[in-house]
């Protein structure tokens, strides 16, 4: 069984686009995975095209009785019937089969089924979409271990309802579109309702009474082109696990990697580089005028969004 490439992505829009020939669709807030069945053995998949299966055993469920298929969806932690990022951290950087196991009853996850990209070994990409999803909802019909995600054809009413279910946001697909591995189409158009978006860490910040050893800041980045951006600090939302798993993942340089220079470190405080490889998820309430985030919180790592991705949306 072959690993698969990764998966097309959307393009982000301030509005849903209308007319015939698109379909809606909830974002879920969860992490983007890729299921590959062979024979019933189930690999995962993430984003970046790592193999995380190991963290996830409840879905290996997911292929029995199945020969052959790879689906495309996401990985989301529910919590009161809502997804929950936070409840999801606990799972996506576990790479021990027994931590796994601990946390399936405390943490569960479920796999969101979007798009069905081969069965029986065969390629369903060059097809339109509006085929694909058709031949997904009959394999998840033969097999109810699979969850597809509902689809709409009233963009209104899609964005009403996920609205009012607090949900991230909504997907708009073209129902012509073809599958472009690791491509963003305009053939894909994402809405997100909260203020949410990935940055980069570009550096930390510490009281400078204790010599930099605790991590209370995080310094963030996003790419303009090939330029690194400054976009402010985030420290709310940061518990003391997350900030020593942090400082274990990040890789320290003697100055920083912005193209537009250091920002001075905030009064007490001390500055210590790094380069551009973490990406964090952060909630905020807008830009300010500055180019700096307002009212930042740190949401959680993203171990399955590459660096160079990370460029402003709002």
């Amino acid at each position: 069984m072959t690993v698969p490439a990764t998966p097309m992505l959307a393009t982000s829009g301030p509005v849903l686009p209308s007319g015939t020939g698109w379909t809606y669709e909830f974002k879920w807030d969860g992490v983007r995975a890729l299921v590959n069945v062979a024979a019933g053995t189930v690999r995962i998949h993430s984003r970046l095209g790592n193999e995380v299966t190991i963290a996830y055993p409840e879905l290996a469920g997911l292929g029995a009785g199945i020969d052959d298929a790879l689906v495309d969806g996401e990985i989301v932690a529910f919590v009161d019937n809502r997804p929950s990022f936070g409840q999801l951290q606990l799972r996506m950087h576990v790479r021990s089969a027994k931590q796994a196991a601990a946390l399936v009853a405390e943490a569960p996850v479920s796999f969101i089924a979007f798009d069905l990209l081969r069965l029986y070994g065969v390629d369903l990409t060059a097809r339109p979409l509006a085929e694909r999803r058709a031949t997904l909802e009959r394999l998840a019909a033969d097999f109810p271990q699979w969850t597809v995600s509902p689809s709409f054809d009233d963009g209104s009413a899609t964005e009403e309802a996920a609205r009012a279910h607090g949900l991230e946001g909504v997907v708009a697909k073209r129902q012509t579109s073809r599958y472009r591995f690791g491509q963003r189409t305009n053939d894909w158009v994402k809405v997100k309702f909260t203020q949410s978006d990935e940055f980069v860490v570009v550096g930390w910040e510490a009281d400078a009474a204790d010599g930099s050893a605790t991590l209370s800041s995080l310094l963030l980045g996003y790419y303009d082109g090939d330029e690194l951006r400054f976009a402010g600090k985030v420290g709310s939302g940061l518990s003391g696990r997350e900030s020593a798993q942090l400082k274990r993942q990040l890789t320290t340089r003697p100055g920083p990697a912005l193209t537009d220079g250091a920002p001075p470190p905030s009064p007490g405080r001390t500055a210590t580089w790094v380069e551009p490889e973490v990406v964090v998820q952060v909630t905020y309430s807008h830009w300010a005028d500055d180019g700096r985030l307002r009212h930042p919180v740190f949401v959680g790592i993203r171990n399955d969004k590459d660096a160079r991705e990370v460029v402003r949306d709002g």
